[in-house]
């Protein structure tokens, strides 16, 4: 997996999805990684399910990489922008805080190739969202600010928002990688209340102080 990946799905998002051949081989690549795995899986496994010849494949795509590739890049497109679509139903940044953590968690935790990797893989997919997770934060936090921004209510500086953004972009890797055992934030109507009563207050209020802080000095 290639550093960038992120922004490159952000930058590459709402572009012409790959259709016809190129498509069916994407499709055919993530029910096989889904199921056993990157690592184990070889072109010749994707061209099988594909019901391709290799040669065919080969035109469309260089190697295995290059199918990862766009493949993950698909997957997080996807998100991005169904994220984008929930967030852009509401006006407050309260409330597009609330509902792009209420979707983030159901979609996250829904994707059958994530968790299927952190199950089976977790060696190749961990250092992208941990040790070597900064590129991923960064374009993260960047794409979720521009989304607080657009048609809000309140004025708040784009650097205080840029720091409410990253905020909540650490704390949705932390429910991601580690699930927590006290906080109920499966069911939606949970997750929405928690989001209200917990997570809001801790970002709003502490990007305002910090962005304060910065100003004062």
């Amino acid at each position: 997996m290639r550093r960038g990946i992120l922004a490159r799905a952000v930058t590459s998002a709402g572009a012409d999805a790959p259709v016809g051949t190129a498509e069916r081989i994407l499709d055919a690549a993530l029910a096989q990684f889904e199921t056993v795995g990157i690592k184990r899986t070889t072109v010749e496994d994707i061209t099988r399910r594909a019901r391709l010849a290799r040669v065919t494949l080969y035109r469309h795509f260089p190697g295995k990489d290059d199918i990862v590739e766009a493949v993950i890049l698909r997957e997080m497109g996807r998100f991005l922008i169904a994220l984008e679509m929930e967030m852009a139903g509401f006006s407050s940044t309260e409330d597009k805080l609330t509902e792009g953590f209420v979707f983030s968690v159901a979609f996250l935790r829904e994707n059958t190739l994530l968790n299927r990797l952190l199950e089976i893989e977790p060696d190749s997919l961990l250092p992208y969202l941990t040790t070597d997770g900064g590129s991923l934060v960064d374009t993260g936090a960047t794409f979720l600010a521009v989304q607080l921004a657009r048609d809000a209510m309140e004025d708040r500086s784009g650097a205080e928002l840029q720091v409410v953004a990253e905020l909540a972009v650490r704390i949705m890797l932390s429910f991601l990688l580690t699930p927590s055992r006290s906080i109920a934030i499966d069911d939606p109507a949970d997750a929405r209340a928690f989001a209200r009563r917990h997570l809001n207050p801790l970002l709003l209020d502490h990007a305002t102080d910090a962005h304060r802080v910065g100003v004062e000095q």
